[in-house]
């Protein structure tokens, strides 16, 4: 056997001297994105092996000899591999494959599947979705097997697709989701017939030329959509909403687009307009000043999406409504109510991104309907126990609500050219003095609810939790320092209260 390039990482280098060792006769290629990636000398996770002239079953059991195997699916001769020792993610390991749509039906199980440990690699890539997909690695001399000239498109940055594309596409309509996210990761320009495919699959399901759009699995539907946000927020709304992807699955988004805001605060347009403006603020210098070592968490890039998904609900204007400027009173909290609907209905929550993390429908909510905070006081007017509530009390969730604060306040230009920043930057100085009055800069309770319940003689219910935010409140006013002083403290309050 020939070395390996040496592009590839020692450890799947390892593994794959081990499998050819095992399976002197077979020819193993890796495939799809991962030979993308390696020619665009991208990071990758994900690595598909193609293993020839070796059947299913003896396959199986070396495979296994090596670590664990999943068998996906007899017919589809592809298994999950964790060989020993492995530190990334399961490796896809098929025999190559021919796939033929039943019925053009565009759901991911109408198709015909024939693994064949003797197809030539060409025949299983011709089934694959776009040419810079069909590439292939042979692991023994390392050549690279491109039928579709998928190398020639990743050099020109074009997406096409591999064959006819509305053939192609409407095989599986989650390649149309699978196009809009590669352009945006990989800032690529989608080949003008793949996009004009593209858009006529939205077209066709809209108007219900195509049996539904969950044809297409929304866990599928929300892995695409969350990954295109990871990698280019304003470009993936941007071709979302040229292609008719936006008013399918994220109406309440779309709707934005139409809502005007009062110009002499929102000189920028609409709110749709808006909230792509507060996206660019994640790779503003401000950003970097305030955080110069963090990306915005999958939570955050979805706030900032939803925050004001209300003011379409509560637009009032003065031709309308006889107000004296366009007004959306409430819409932080009417938004905040329509999140959990939309996120369950595309199953947001069931993606995860190893460095972003995953959709907290609770957290998510908890940002819109807070989002206003800094617009509705002044910083220097703020008591301690608000901002320690907001802020400091939970200090992840505390940490993403200045970061959307910062994104609607960047992204919001009055026609006077007030610096709204000024605010922000006054905001986390009475955040920062705050967290110096504690200790260690958190709030540890000198009684628990123990405590309490034994000293006032009251059973676990509501008085014993209105007992423990009175405390909490004296706390961090720097009321009280020790038990003894809250002890008193609590009691000098009930003491009061009997009295009224």
């Amino acid at each position: 056997m020939s070395s390996l390039p040496p592009k590839l990482p020692q450890e799947l280098i390892k593994v794959i001297k081990q499998l050819k060792k095992l399976l002197p006769t077979a020819e193993i290629y890796l495939v799809g994105g991962a030979v993308r990636n390696l020619l665009l000398k991208r990071p990758t996770k994900d690595y598909d092996l193609l293993v020839k002239n070796i059947p299913a079953d003896p396959l199986e059991k070396n495979l296994k000899k090596l670590g664990t195997t999943n068998l996906v699916g007899k017919n589809f001769g592809v298994f999950k591999w964790l060989p020993k020792n492995w530190s990334g993610e399961l490796i896809d390991v098929a025999l190559p494959r021919t796939e033929h749509s039943l019925n053009f039906s565009g759901h991911y199980r109408d198709f015909s599947v024939q693994s064949d440990a003797n197809l030539t690699v060409e025949q299983d890539l011709a089934r694959r979705d776009f040419t810079l997909n069909a590439l292939a690695l042979n692991l023994s001399t390392g050549k690279i097997i491109d039928p579709y000239n998928g190398q020639s498109d990743l050099n020109n940055k074009i997406i096409k697709t591999v064959g006819r594309a509305n053939d192609r596409l409407q095989e599986d309509l989650s390649r149309g989701l699978r196009g809009l996210r590669l352009a945006c990761q990989l800032n690529f320009t989608i080949e003008q017939t793949t996009l004009q495919a593209i858009k006529k699959i939205a077209r066709s399901v809209a108007n219900k030329q195509i049996n539904k759009t969950y044809l297409v699995p929304r866990e599928t539907i929300a892995k695409e959509f969350l990954k295109s946000l990871l990698a280019n927020p304003i470009e993936t709304i941007n071709l979302y909403e040229k292609n008719g992807y936006l008013k399918l699955l994220l109406p309440e988004v779309q709707n934005l687009r139409a809502c005007p805001q009062p110009p002499q605060f929102h000189s920028e347009g609409d709110v749709l307009t808006h909230t792509l403006l507060a996206f660019a603020s994640l790779t503003s210098p401000a950003w970097t000043k305030y955080w110069p070592k963090q990306s915005p968490s999958l939570n955050l890039l979805l706030a900032i999406l939803l925050h004001d998904l209300g003011k379409p609900l509560t637009l009032q204007t003065p031709q309308s409504h006889g107000t004296d400027r366009i007004r959306n009173h409430n819409h932080d909290i009417v938004g905040a109510k329509m999140i959990p609907g939309l996120i369950e209905r595309l199953k947001l929550t069931s993606y995860q991104d190893p460095l972003a993390g995953q959709i907290e429908t609770t957290v998510v909510t908890w940002l819109t309907a807070n989002h206003l905070l800094l617009a509705h006081g002044r910083p220097q007017d703020f008591k301690p126990t608000t901002l320690y509530k907001y802020f400091l009390k939970n200090p992840d969730q505390g940490q993403l609500l200045l970061q959307l604060i910062f994104a609607d306040t960047w992204a919001t230009r009055p026609t006077n050219n007030l610096r709204l920043l000024d605010g922000f930057d006054e905001l986390l100085k009475k955040i920062k003095q705050v967290r110096l009055s504690l200790p260690s800069g958190q709030l540890k309770l000198l009684l628990n609810g123990q405590d309490i319940m034994t000293k006032f003689k009251i059973k676990p219910g509501r008085q014993v939790g209105q007992l423990l935010k009175i405390l909490e409140e004296a706390q961090v006013n720097g009321l009280i320092k020790n038990k003894k002083e809250a002890l008193s403290y609590l009691k000098n309050h009930q003491s009061k209260n009997n009295k009224l």
